[in-house]
């Protein structure tokens, strides 16, 4: 049995010829970087696979061959190619940079691989905006154009693509549909320009003017049974119930008379503090008392004594008092207080 192993051995590492003799009914070998890790193969009658390296034998046999020729990979570290991570075989990421095969190594440099996304801008004749994209560069062009539908806002089968580099000039026309993006001279900081064929240009529609409206008289409205304001008269809902109007317009002239004998009380150049609800107390001078433009009821204008207001006494472009700006307001009468109120000097004048 040991003569036959030691014979075995010579005849493995005689010649390279028969080492190919022997490849050839070996279960499996491992090569890297043109160099064999070991030589597996299976004895004729017990069908028990046999490994060798370099001059040392070991006897493996079923699954466990494979994880010993796996650990021998992964153990030896060296790589050709740069990798970030540790050592082994898998410990890192291999970034292949050429691709060519020196003469009698067998090995393999891979050179101008693309990254599998590239970085856009679209541009549109639906707009003058340009956004900046990311797409992978394995998409069709039937599906780029899905994509670019969110993106400009045209349809995918009204669209007509046009690629430019990054200097703005014209490079091709994406026409073919089931190319791949990749396919194209498309690179990072290129534009692809949409152009829209569905008849939505700028502005088109923004101009109610120019859009076909339909027009019905006042008459023959009210005559339409199945209209909203036939049905706001049948169901006395809103300006159409007279009960209800006429409720509103008396508390509305109840009111106006109460806000009036309010205001007569109120004497213009008097001094008053203005309490509204969730606000602090603000101390001013009575500037203007009576009704106004642009809101019903009586009000109140007060030039407070610090910038706490919100106009110069003018609203709308009507002026009613004169007052520096963010010192007027106007309040409601019942919210002032007429009385001694002098201006707060917050102990300015012992300092």
């Amino acid at each position: 049995m040991r003569g036959r192993g030691n014979s075995c051995q010579s005849f493995l590492w005689a010649s390279a010829s028969v080492r190919r003799a022997v490849s050839r009914a070996a279960i499996g070998r491992t090569v890297i970087h043109g160099r064999p890790l070991g030589i597996g193969w299976a004895h004729p009658s017990t069908g028990e696979a046999s490994s060798w390296r370099g001059k040392g034998r070991r006897r493996l046999a079923g699954p466990a061959r494979g994880r010993a020729r796996i650990g021998r990979v992964r153990s030896r570290g060296r790589g050709r190619y740069p990798r970030s991570g540790g050592g082994g075989c898998g410990a890192g990421v291999r970034r292949p940079t050429g691709l060519r095969t020196p003469a009698g190594r067998g090995e393999m440099e891979v050179t101008g691989l693309s990254a599998p996304t590239v970085t856009v801008f679209i541009s549109s004749s639906l707009n003058s905006f340009r956004s900046e994209k990311r797409y992978s560069r394995s998409l069709t062009i039937a599906e780029f154009k899905c994509k670019l539908e969110l993106v400009v806002g045209s349809p995918a089968s009204c669209m007509e693509l046009e690629l430019y580099g990054a200097d703005d000039k014209f490079y091709s026309k994406l026409d073919q549909e089931d190319a791949l993006l990749g396919s194209y001279p498309v690179d990072d900081g290129c534009r692809i320009h949409v152009i829209d064929h569905s008849g939505a240009r700028l502005g088109e529609y923004e101009d109610v003017s120019k859009v076909e409206k339909y027009q019905i008289s006042q008459e023959a409205y009210d005559q339409r049974q199945d209209s909203v304001r036939s049905f706001l008269k049948r169901s006395k809902l809103g300006r159409y119930n007279e009960e209800e109007r006429a409720q509103q317009e008396a508390e509305a002239t109840q009111r106006l008379n109460e806000e009036k004998t309010q205001a007569s009380a109120i004497p213009v150049g008097s001094r008053c503090e203005v309490r509204a609800p969730g606000q602090p107390p603000r101390r001013g001078t009575v500037m203007y008392v009576g009704l106004t433009d642009f809101k019903p009821g009586y009000w109140i204008g007060v030039r407070y004594d610090e910038p706490l207001g919100k106009n110069d006494g003018s609203v709308n472009g009507k002026r009613y008092f004169e007052c520096q700006a963010k010192y007027g307001a106007f309040v409601k009468p019942s919210v002032v207080t007429v009385g001694d109120f002098p201006e707060e000097d917050y102990g300015l004048d012992e300092m």
